[in-house]
């Protein structure tokens, strides 16, 4: 039996349902623009809505992923492309990583080809063990196990566009990161911007608490000795 297809105000509701999904929209932009895209088409396929119409939803779509390009380092968010490191919030050794939504203890020696998944539910996102149940719930970008220890997400590198977009260690190429970054920000390359923007998150290095990245106050900051940055511990391994 053919299925009927849905009316108007069916198909609109459901496009407006993609479009408010925030976790998505700030998690990952690109991924986020993409289904936009192919909901966007499906309701043209639909021949309900005039050409009008659908622009305007293009504008919509357009306009929530470059709000998110500007929103989403406000927000700390886990994203499923991403790699962490699994950090206790009062310790620097890392006792585990997830990458890609798998998770892996430190130092492994199971046969598995990892030690649990990151499962997205509607109202959670969990860490189920193989082995032995749930290892804890995310919130933000912290871990709270189930034993009742805290845990930070330490973002290391994310997968974008099939590209695993990593940060830099070395303190004279931050600083053009950072540089290039402003430049793409300022003149409204959001494409640009996203990707610069992402490896200066994933390197080792934060915004001097001093001077702030201030150009009059960094020259004769002592904290930073002028570069506007200072090296920030990313976890090492047990």
């Amino acid at each position: 039996m053919n299925k009927k297809p849905p009316s108007k105000p069916e198909a609109l509701a459901r496009w407006n349902g993609s479009l408010r999904n925030e976790h998505l929209r700030l998690s990952n932009p690109e991924v986020y623009l993409q289904v936009m895209r192919m909901a966007t088409a499906d309701l043209q396929a639909l021949e309900l809505f005039d050409p009008l119409e659908v622009h305007d939803l293009t504008e919509q779509a357009q306009a929530a992923y470059s709000a998110a390009l500007e929103e989403q380092f406000a927000h700390d968010l886990y994203c499923r492309a991403s790699t962490y490191d699994v950090v206790p919030v009062d310790g620097h050794r890392r006792i585990g990583c997830i990458r890609q939504g798998n998770y892996y203890k430190e130092n492994r020696t199971q046969a598995f080809s990892c030690d649990g998944m990151v499962i997205q539910e509607p109202d959670r996102i969990r860490v189920v063990l193989r082995t032995s149940g749930e290892l804890g719930v995310i919130q933000g970008l912290q871990l709270v196990g189930a034993d009742g220890g805290v845990y930070r997400l330490v973002e290391t590198a994310r997968m974008i566009e099939g590209r695993m977009l990593q940060g830099v260690d070395d303190p004279d190429a931050y600083r053009v990161l950072i540089d290039l970054a402003q430049e793409a920000f300022e003149e409204k390359e959001w494409a640009r911007y996203r990707l610069l923007r992402g490896r200066v998150r994933y390197s080792p290095f934060i915004c001097c608490p001093a001077c702030c990245d201030s150009f009059a106050q960094r020259e004769d900051c002592e904290t930073c000795h002028e570069q506007g940055f200072v090296e920030v511990d990313l976890a090492e391994p047990e």
